[in-house]
């Protein structure tokens, strides 16, 4: 049978060519609404049951399809074999760990921990108690969990890393298979959203009495995604409530008092005491219309950003007929940090400038981005 949905197709899912989507994925887990073209029947599942339907498997929670030519059935059996065999020749290969302290290839070390074992009975007792060679063999595989997977070596001081592997040591869990990869991102995280959420219904409650201040702040992520951050504060308690994708959006100051005015409501007009955004121009009249639209509600300039913008005036003032004052008075601070910019471009485009300046000074010479607040005084520091 020809493909009705051709654009569905996936290299390791062929046998979406055999049915028609009705509908996006719109479940956690991968669930949408389809359509056999065999047996014309709708159902809604996720691949693994297609795969049955298709494949006519018993046990997977889903009728076999009665519709199916043995003709086809050959031709999807094959698509399938071939994506198990080429998922099982893409299996990495099995690498061995670096062998034990008392377990090295060389015959003299061997001999050595042989003779240490059997010359001090204590010894062997020891290393027998506290698995010695067990507990080194998991140091090795955590180890390789993070090489091959190019983890951040940081995520070993997390506390619910080390909690994780303290529990499973000291608890018997036989058979004991960590979650994969759609639980963790579906039934695992619908269950903590819901945990976190409960944890935060008690603060929520408090913005009735002590009111709230919400916060917001836009920045680009790793995809150069524009986004707007939305927190509450109350009673120096801030809570992360959401965050929008601004791309495809023209930032002007309706835009942000739209989305303002809907958090605003979201949180209850009546709790929110004040509105706090930075200095910029759209921010400052989406403020405005906030207190046209909630005269309750006061807009508050971020004071970080505010002194920003001071600092950034003093140390790179424009020589403008409306800032003649800060210019006559600040002009010399902006001649060292053009200077300084100078210097910095020669070290870091000279490698063996570079490598006495690393030689000699602690700080790394880094490129510090404009966004960043204050971040003409430390480049200044960087070089001083």
């Amino acid at each position: 049978m020809d493909s009705s949905n051709t654009s569905n197709e996936d290299l390791n899912k062929p046998l979406w060519r055999f049915i028609t989507k009705l509908a996006n994925h719109s479940d956690a887990g991968g669930n949408c609404f389809w359509k056999c073209n065999f047996c014309e029947k709708d159902f809604k599942s996720s691949y693994i049951r297609i795969r049955a339907h298709l494949l006519m498997i018993s046990g997977r929670g889903i009728a076999k399809c009665a519709k199916v030519e043995k003709r086809d059935l050959l031709e999807m059996e094959r698509l399938d074999a071939e994506v198990n065999n080429r998922l099982q020749s893409n299996v990495p290969t099995n690498v061995p760990l670096p062998p034990s302290s008392c377990s090295s290839v060389q015959m003299d070390s061997s001999f050595d921990c042989k003779k240490r074992k059997m010359g001090s009975g204590s010894g062997g007792s020891i290393e027998k108690a506290f698995n010695m060679s067990q507990r080194e063999h998991l140091d090795h595989l955590i180890a390789r969990m993070f090489y091959s997977a190019g983890l951040p070596f940081n995520l070993a001081n997390n506390p619910y890393f080390h909690e994780a592997f303290t529990y499973a040591a000291n608890h018997n869990i036989a058979s004991y298979v960590p979650p994969k990869f759609n639980l963790l991102r579906t039934s695992l995280l619908q269950k903590e959203k819901a945990n976190i959420e409960s944890l935060c219904a008690p603060i929520k409650k408090m913005w009735k009495d002590k009111g709230v201040s919400i916060v917001s702040d836009g920045l680009s992520d790793s995809q150069r995604r524009s986004l707007i951050n939305f927190i509450a504060v109350s009673d120096g308690n801030p809570m992360f409530i959401k965050s929008v994708d601004c791309s495809n959006e023209r930032k002007d100051m309706h835009f942000i008092f739209n989305l303002l005015k809907e958090f605003i409501i979201e949180v209850g007009y009546e709790n929110v005491v004040q509105v706090i955004t930075d200095n910029a121009s759209n921010c400052k009249g989406a403020g405005q219309l906030i207190e046209q639209e909630f005269p309750s509600i006061i807009w508050t300039p971020c004071v970080v950003h505010t002194l920003n913008l001071a600092l950034k005036n003093i140390c790179a003032a424009k020589n403008v007929e409306a800032n003649e004052v800060v210019y006559e008075e600040c002009s010399w601070i902006t001649k060292i940090v053009d200077d300084v910019m100078q210097i910095k471009k020669f070290i870091m485009n000279h490698s063996m400038r570079l490598a006495i300046y690393n030689e000699f000074i602690h700080l790394k010479l880094l490129s510090v981005a404009d966004t960043r607040f204050a971040s003409m005084i430390v480049m200044l520091k960087g070089l001083s």
